[in-house]
């Protein structure tokens, strides 16, 4: 089977890998975004997915637009190709360009569609407090994750999952549950199901901003935010004019009422936590701006007035 490839991030790379090392997958071309400035020093960097096509001899693509594009289309069409391929590629494809492929364009996404369509759907799955989400091999169609769905992949999530763990749970999946479907697609061993669009979610780019903490909400509530923006954005809260990012934390159920929601408190053990709408948020390692890392028992040590602070 002749393919080409669209993604960019890490997760991509790993289904890119194993379909470089599956026997009967020939990779024409992978296409991926153009680089850009990264960190504080703001060099260029280029997508983990150009990284691992370069070190394989992989011809890459990074097209600064898709629509209306036609010298792209043109390359794409002159290499006769079975299969587009696309995993969190990060762009909208053209009806146009989904027309090239002899047999489909296939998307993988990260939830059991049609829950969580859109661009964030392993994070989703976390900060709605799922107990299960899953692969969706779909055909592309010119809108958001309305296509056929080909095959599903069911993945549990654990009660201590973060979107780390769960993307890698993800990339794991993906890749054999890819090669199933295209060999049953090769012998007419699948029947496309159409979505339910009346049951369909969805979720949304996530912004830096989204990681900042409502302390009316309970403490399971930003518990679930801390797993899903872990490790990007993190969650945060504003600490005398700084930004405190919670980088270690849980929840727990206390027998007695103490302290005020949004306050800092020391209760049973020694441990630290903020009173919440419902529940305590127990923090185990913070990093205030500018700072490092520490454990809050470090942190409290240098910072007397912690204790009894009020976020709100």
């Amino acid at each position: 089977m002749r393919i080409w490839f669209f993604g960019t991030p890490s997760l991509s790379a790993s289904v890119l890998e194993d379909l470089i090392l599956t026997p009967d997958i020939e990779l024409v071309f992978v296409v991926t975004n153009p680089d850009k400035p990264f960190g504080r020093d703001q060099s260029i960097r280029s997508s983990p997915v150009k990284e691992l096509a370069i070190s394989h001899k992989i011809p890459t693509l990074q097209p600064t637009k898709i629509r209306d594009n036609t010298d792209l289309f043109d390359i794409l069409r002159s290499y006769d190709c079975d299969y587009f391929i696309v995993v969190a590629y990060g762009r909208i494809l053209p009806l146009e360009l989904l027309h090239i492929p002899k047999k489909k364009c296939i998307n993988i996404h990260g939830s059991i569609l049609p829950a969580y369509r859109g661009a964030s759907p392993i994070q989703a799955a976390l900060l709605h407090g799922e107990k299960e989400t899953g692969v969706t091999i779909m055909e592309m169609t010119e809108w958001m994750d309305e296509g056929d769905i080909l095959k599903i992949r069911i993945i549990a999530i654990d009660r201590d999952e973060t979107s780390e763990s769960l993307f890698e749970k993800f990339a794991l999946i993906s890749w054999p549950t890819l090669i199933q479907t295209l060999r049953e697609l090769t012998t007419g061993g699948i029947t496309p199901l159409l979505q339910n669009t009346n049951q369909a979610t969805y979720c949304k780019k996530i912004e830096k901003e989204d990681g900042l903490i409502d302390w009316s909400k309970s403490a399971k509530e930003i518990y679930q935010q801390w797993q899903a923006y872990t490790s990007w954005p993190g969650i945060y809260t504003m600490y005398e004019w700084k930004r405190l990012l919670l980088e270690m934390v849980n929840y727990q159920w206390l027998s007695v009422s103490i302290g005020h929601i949004g306050q800092v408190m020391r209760y049973e053990n020694d441990s630290i936590g903020i009173v919440c709408h419902e529940w305590v948020l127990t923090l185990s390692r913070v990093k205030l701006e500018w700072k490092k890392s520490q454990i809050i028992k470090d942190f409290v040590n240098g910072n007397k007035q912690f204790i009894w602070y009020n976020f709100l």
